[in-house]
């Protein structure tokens, strides 16, 4: 009887990360075909404009905030795809000036290498036997620090005031580097401990870790290039 219930136990497990890695996987869809739409279909002086990107990071905070809502509900993966989406767009201002300033071949080192170290970290935390879950609170507080950072140097730009050199440029992107490693880490021993109830909420903290991780990894190759 117990072996029958642990077995239930662990092909339930197996059917809820299964859940959670598929809609990993469309989110994962949907923020490439943000991109595509961002560089081929979006005219490029929207997608550049301060205010539009602006106004589409604002609708994907909203949405990342509210996810434990919509998230369960019936249409879930339809909001999913659409946080995905948008998220996708946004980053293409970034993606252009990488493949400008590095060439092409910059993308796919930093695709290569966030891939390399998402997967790592996700096998560190789905097997070890260390308890992750008291991360929690430093994580959120580090990516709270970073925020109001960013806010800050960019409010001084739009007064015209330069604070941001290539050097804290590194600095700030290898930092983002560790933080969502350790995101990544973290929310897989979640998704594993089946602390996150929705399994399109623990596919969201998933694609935020992969593309910030992402993101944050091409702007330190970036930097270095530049240096």
């Amino acid at each position: 009887m117990l072996t029958l219930t642990k077995t239930s136990a662990t092909q339930e497990s197996s059917s809820y990360f299964g859940v959670v890695m598929g809609y990993f996987g469309l989110a994962l869809a949907a923020a490439t075909a943000g991109v595509f739409a961002g560089f081929y279909l979006l005219p490029s002086a929207l997608v550049t404009n301060q205010g539009f990107l602006l106004a589409m990071f604002a609708l994907t905070l909203i949405l990342v905030f509210t996810s434990r809502k919509w998230s369960v509900s019936r249409f879930g993966y339809l909001f999913l795809i659409i946080f995905a989406g948008i998220f996708g767009i946004t980053l293409v201002p970034l993606l252009a000036y990488a493949t400008l300033s590095g060439g092409t071949l910059i993308l796919g080192k930093a695709l290569l290498a966030t891939v390399s170290m998402f997967a790592g970290m996700a096998i560190y935390g789905i097997t070890t036997q260390r308890n992750l879950m008291g991360f929690g609170g430093v994580l959120i507080a580090s990516l709270i620090g970073m925020i109001v950072v960013s806010v800050i140097t960019f409010v001084l730009y739009l007064f015209g005031i330069q604070v941001w050199s290539n050097s804290m440029e590194i600095i700030f992107s290898g930092f983002g580097i560790l933080l969502f490693a350790g995101f990544t880490a973290y929310d897989f021993q979640r998704i594993q401990k089946r602390a996150i109830a929705s399994p399109i909420e623990a596919a969201i903290a998933l694609f935020l870790d992969f593309v910030l991780l992402f993101e944050y990894i091409l702007r330190f190759m970036g930097g270095m290039n530049r240096k």
